[in-house]
């Protein structure tokens, strides 16, 4: 996505940028929800992929008890979207011949005027300049910046997407139309609406995002990432291979805690997990290299922040190749305004995160997880829009 963003902008002005995805295919239906913010649709609107059925808008948020009992609510209108949604609108801004699948990214060669790119595949490509928008485990960031590597929150993310069609009429007239929260001790259970396969809007054919944020340390998740077959995987696993027994104890540990709505929901979705981390690099251009999005800095995913951030890095970046007259003072300029921001984002999520109680390490940490305990704080928080001006 973060490539996508950075080939619009350039486009807008005057550039040439070609894409070039390690996919074979197209990357469409992924149904992960997202939080909108104003920088986001500002993003998008000035990318010139525009923001037309970007989603399904609530009108407010709500906590549950354990018994499915609404205890808190918070007026607060957001459009929620999907990954798949703004894809699909970013991919229309770019030309076909323009977006390269199959190429993966090898090493990268710079000789002052610009870079020259080899792929494993034996393509070679010439450049100006490399923008590495290839997220949180970026093959680019990989070779310019190799020590700086993506920290473990000390907790991962059940996640899916069910069928508002599938969910019981009760859960779907309670909880489906808003942003709702369930907080048990040292957990955090989120949903919210999101557009059914194809952009969907219509009522009956939406999904619901499900989010269960639960604490595990190395140890755990390093077991959790050996899959259905015993091959250990480094960092996650992929959801077809999650092993079935991994899936049977979630669920009986979901039987006992959770609210009877969201068990409807885990009752019909396919679970994947994901382990939560951060890192910020000091740096975001590397000579004629830039970083961008979560190969740049990544932050937890308390604010939905992420693809706000990618759009953002994106247009300072092409803003600042067109203020300057020359490229490397064009690629200066957007690391001393974006490095900054990013880890701003990223600092924050590590405050919101104190919710979980892992690594409480200052007085600060301390007093930020006792206000979280409160369910009306974290509806204060949570995915809030402005938090940037908010919270400098």
């Amino acid at each position: 996505m973060s490539g996508l963003f950075a080939a619009a902008f350039l486009r807008r002005i005057g550039w040439e940028a070609d894409i070039y995805e390690r996919s074979l295919v197209e990357l469409v239906g992924r149904g992960a929800g997202i939080t909108t913010h104003p920088e986001l649709l500002e993003a998008l609107e000035q990318s010139g992929a525009g923001n037309r059925d970007l989603g399904v808008t609530v009108e407010k948020r709500i906590a549950l008890d354990r018994s499915g009992r609404v205890i808190a609510e918070k007026h607060l209108p957001q459009m929620l979207t999907s990954w798949d949604r703004l894809q699909r609108l970013l991919r229309e801004t770019i030309e076909p011949t323009r977006y390269h699948l199959g190429h993966t990214f090898e090493r990268v060669e710079q000789d002052g005027s610009g870079v020259l790119v080899h792929f494993a595949e034996g393509r070679r490509a010439r450049a100006d300049i490399l923008i590495g928008g290839d997220g949180i485990r970026s093959s680019v960031r990989a070779q310019v910046a190799p020590a700086v590597q993506p920290i473990y929150s000390g907790y991962y993310i059940w996640r899916g997407t069910p069928a508002e069609r599938d969910l019981k009429p009760e859960t779907r007239e309670s909880i489906f139309p808003y942003f709702t929260f369930f907080l048990p001790e040292q957990q955090q259970i989120i949903g919210y609406p999101i557009a059914g396969l194809d952009n969907d809007l219509r009522v009956g054919h939406r999904r619901y995002n499900f989010i269960w944020y639960r604490v595990g340390d190395a140890q755990q998740l390093r077991k959790m990432c050996v899959d259905e077959h015993g091959e250990q995987h480094e960092y996650s696993v992929p959801p077809p291979l999650i092993r079935k027994d991994l899936i049977a104890q979630m669920r009986a540990e979901a039987q006992a805690i959770m609210p009877p709505q969201f068990l409807d929901c885990l009752d019909n979705l396919r679970p994947f997990f994901t382990p939560i981390y951060d890192f910020s690099t000091p740096h975001l251009v590397f000579g004629r290299i830039a970083l961008v999005g979560d190969a740049a800095s990544s932050a937890r995913p308390h604010m939905g922040f992420g693809m706000a951030k990618a759009g953002g890095d994106a247009q300072a970046l092409a803003q600042a190749l067109a203020d300057h007259d020359g490229v490397d003072a064009g690629l200066a300029a957007y690391d001393r305004m974006r490095q900054p921001i990013g880890e701003r984002i990223m600092l924050h999520g590590r405050k919101l995160g104190t919710h979980l109680g892992v690594n409480l390490q200052t007085e600060e940490d301390r007093a930020m997880w006792k206000l979280l305990q409160d369910d009306r704080a974290m509806m204060d928080w949570i995915a809030v829009p402005g938090f940037l001006d908010a919270h400098r």
